[in-house]
């Protein structure tokens, strides 16, 4: 299982490269033909817009597996004993949940916008609302596994992430 969740992060990873490299290209060069040709293409905000999408939403799945998001533990880490382990628990199970809860209400908006087409690039509006859904769902396993490995005593220290990019 470990195996199949390191290679989905690597996965992610590239996707996430190649998007920000594509979305850098194509802008790149709609600046270029405005600013030259007096043209643009019509493609390029549609194309940017699908690339932004899945850098945010894959990148969110991908700092939750790394335990990389943002949140203050000043007062967390000044509770006794296994008090602040059982918050950070908590905080994942409720994070999971909530994951969980927007793949399930994302459903309908994927059903509904399947045969909409985007105006320049004709494809369907509902690949968008397919990344956020995949990307809620991975991160909701990824908060899920990282809870079981709490319970097991295997779960990194909170901070590790700060200590390996050191």
């Amino acid at each position: 299982m470990q195996k199949l969740l390191s290679r989905i992060q690597l996965a992610v990873k590239l996707v996430c490269s190649i998007s920000i490299a594509l979305m850098a290209a194509v802008v790149f060069i709609q600046v270029v033909n405005r600013n030259v040709f007096d043209s643009s293409f019509k493609w390029v905000e549609e194309l940017s817009t699908m690339c932004m999408v899945c850098i945010t939403f894959l990148g969110a799945a991908l700092a939750t597996s790394l335990n990389a998001h943002t949140r203050i533990e000043l007062f967390v880490d000044l509770l006794p004993g296994k008090l602040p382990q059982l918050i950070f628990a908590a905080g994942d199970l409720l994070c999971a949940a909530f994951c969980v809860a927007l793949v399930f209400y994302c459903w309908p908006l994927i059903m509904g916008n399947l045969y909409t087409m985007s105006p320049a690039m004709k494809l369907p509006l509902a690949i968008n609302y397919i990344v956020f859904a995949f990307s809620m769902l991975l991160s909701a396993v990824y908060l899920v596994l990282r809870l079981i490995n709490r319970f097991k005593g295997e779960a990194p220290d909170e901070k590790s992430v700060a200590k390996e990019d050191k």
